[in-house]
């Protein structure tokens, strides 16, 4: 077994090695957000215990070298997701839960050296649409965007196949008001994931999980509506189907989704930059199992994956013109790794 050192720092090179740098011990991270002004970093702190979950911050030097400030309690079980305000005012932490009662998304005020300040919103996930029992008994808060407009919130329900949205209101006692006429309603059993959106706003892209379909919305109205689906697999048996990150390249002219389970593959994806659609490049091994999670670098030529249950960060190199994969057969070794982030420059 490789156990979790907590959060690594690795430089990608410029011939596309990875080089450990150094790592600062965290418990059980499993999401990374940066602060809109990149001095600070974000970590959820995801224990699948039948404890509280918690929230930390850190400080970030002019080497990119963390600090720690401070952690808190994220006001439920297994928090899976974190995002910053637009204005930097509010740290939101969606608390997935596998056990009743404690899904749901946290708001906490940030201060005014980065750490974490007392909670000003708890928004609960108490019930689920039951339709795969085994899953959506309860709800399940699993990740919060906000709108390029930055004027609302979306927050996946997977126990719902409902994605909840609200408005966003900064100076507010509370930030979060419920637009329930914004929700975007998913197929049964589907289980949304994570949802991404255009630069400009006029298409929304969501990953389910139990589904694993790519679900496109394009905006009418003011209102995002279904205009397209696709499976990101052709197996039909529900054991190659588990759907997981979902990016943008840099330009935004391809997508890139991750299947778990039996099939572990990045699926890539065009873009159409008219119409919003998408047409499917091509399916690739992720190079370990449980790709949970996967960023591409600034300048768009290297795409890393972190497979979970293998213990293994693999690498592609990008075709910028076609959006194709080519693994590198570079690869690091680190105890249960679940996200990746580039720091910002």
């Amino acid at each position: 077994t490789f156990p979790s050192y907590g959060i690594y720092k690795v430089r990608l090179n410029s011939d596309g090695t990875l080089l450990p740098l150094n790592n600062i011990q965290v418990a059980n991270p499993s999401w990374l957000v940066f602060a809109k002004n990149h001095q600070y970093l974000y970590a959820t702190n995801e224990d699948n215990s039948d404890i509280f979950g918690k929230v930390s911050a850190f400080k970030i030097d002019k080497e990119g070298n963390l600090k720690f400030l401070n952690a808190v309690n994220s006001l439920g079980q297994q928090p899976t997701h974190a995002e910053i305000s637009p204005d930097n005012r509010f740290l939101f932490v969606a608390n997935y839960s596998a056990r009743p009662g404690h899904a749901g998304v946290s708001v906490f005020a940030i201060q005014a050296d980065g750490s974490i300040g007392k909670p000003v919103q708890k928004i609960s996930f108490l019930k689920g649409s039951n339709a795969s029992p085994d899953r959506q008994a309860d709800g399940h808060a699993h990740s919060i965007i906000f709108s390029p407009d930055k004027k609302t919130v979306y927050l996946t329900d997977l126990g719902s196949d409902l994605i909840r949205a609200y408005e966003y209101i900064p100076k507010s006692k509370q930030p979060l008001k419920k637009a329930k006429q914004l929700d975007l309603p998913f197929p049964a059993a589907s289980g949304p994931r994570h949802l991404i959106f255009s630069k400009n706003g006029d298409y929304a892209y969501a990953i389910t999980e139990m589904g694993a379909q790519i679900i496109v919305l394009k905006k009418v109205n003011g209102k995002y509506e279904t205009a397209q689906q696709e499976n990101l697999t052709d197996q039909m048996d529900a054991s190659f189907k588990r759907g997981a990150g979902l990016i943008f390249s840099p330009d935004q002219h391809f997508l890139y989704a991750g299947n778990r389970r039996k099939s572990n593959e990045i699926v890539a994806y065009a873009v159409n930059q008219e119409t919003g659609r998408l047409a499917l490049v091509d399916r690739y091994a992720s190079g370990g199992m449980e790709p949970r999670a996967f960023a591409i670098d600034a300048s768009g030529h290297y795409l890393i994956v972190a497979n979970v249950f293998s213990n293994t960060i693999s690498q592609f190199k990008r075709d910028l013109n076609t959006g194709k994969l080519t693994p590198t057969q570079i690869a690091l070794q680190r105890g249960l790794p679940t996200d990746i982030k580039f720091i910002p420059k």
